[in-house]
């Protein structure tokens, strides 16, 4: 039974922006839900196509449209949807995927009779090609883990948040996500939360991820790189504990900064990387690649294969 502060047990949140081909799927997706104490906050991030008519064209009233006075990205619009939300569960959904329909009420069974150290439920997701409806992959089960994730967290980012179901409260204490970070930020909520609390975990996959064209390579790029800087930055003692995998990160930004041509900043990483776990024996030949110029370093990586 619902908490007398709550008006809902769940709200659910859709950040959208300039994907109206794609959103009437996902909202059709938390409509079909067999759990059906939900609310659907759908937050526009002052999209410029026919979103408003999509949304619109929905006549269940348990949808909410906000829509942003201007473009604010993915964090801040995600935050005005929380803040306007009156659920006692928090879940989250991209306006390019889908839940299956027992997706809530899975999640909301196991919550409720976990313990209250237990901030959160995360499950399993099926990827698929946008473009011919073929699974890529079915997730990767033996990496996902319950109970504390905080170490895992500093080694990879298992949580996607189109899987989880969260509790309000937990999410009032840590603060909501930090709209400074624009690649990231959900690994940076999950550092924050592990730090209190523990996860749950179905094994069993709920959500569909939809992959498709992607957008201009360097912005991609340029955003990886600042929230990876500002995530070690805010989290260094918490990687520190990995210095293997302290290295890789910095092998990863050194690797991007030279896709963007920005070679100094790449063969610095590199040599960040090797100080901190010299027998990284990659960042050697990245290093000294990359003296060879832009060009050179993406040919010999190519040519040899070598991965980050």
């Amino acid at each position: 039974m619902n908490s007398p502060f709550y008006q809902k047990k769940v709200s659910v949140i859709i950040p959208t922006y300039n994907r109206a081909e794609f959103l009437h799927s996902a909202i059709v997706s938390t409509i079909n839900q067999t759990f059906k104490d939900i609310e659907i906050i759908v937050a526009d991030d002052k999209s410029t196509d026919n979103t408003h008519e999509v949304v619109r064209s929905f006549k269940d009233k348990r949808i909410k449209y906000l829509i942003n006075a201007s473009n604010m990205g993915p964090s801040a619009t995600r935050n005005s949807a929380i803040l306007a939300s009156k659920g006692e569960y928090i879940a989250f959904l991209d306006d390019d995927d889908e839940w299956i329909p027992e997706k809530l009420q899975k999640q909301v069974e196991l919550l409720d009779k976990s313990p209250p150290n237990i901030c959160g439920v995360y499950s399993d997701r099926l990827i698929i090609d946008r473009l011919n409806n073929k699974i890529v992959s079915e997730g990767l089960q033996s990496n996902k883990v319950r109970g504390n994730l905080l170490s895992q967290l500093a080694m990879r980012n298992q949580i996607n948040t189109c899987t989880v179901l969260l509790r309000r409260r937990c999410l009032d204490e840590v603060g909501l996500f930090d709209e400074t970070i624009s690649y990231m930020e959900d690994r940076d909520l999950w550092i924050r939360l592990s730090l209190n609390w523990d996860f749950e975990y179905i094994n069993e996959p709920l959500t569909r991820t939809f992959v498709h064209k992607q957008g201009h390579l360097s912005a991609r790029l340029k955003e990886q790189i600042e929230g990876r800087e500002k995530l070690l930055a805010k989290y260094s003692d918490l990687f520190n504990q990995d210095r293997k995998n302290w290295s890789k990160l910095h092998l990863l930004q050194g690797a991007q900064y030279c896709q963007l041509k920005d070679m100094k900043k790449g063969r610095k990483n590199f040599v960040k990387g090797i100080k901190i776990y010299p027998f990284n024996f990659n960042a050697y030949f990245h290093f000294f690649s990359a003296l060879l110029g832009t060009n050179a370093y993406l040919r010999l990586r190519k040519s040899f294969k070598i991965s980050t």
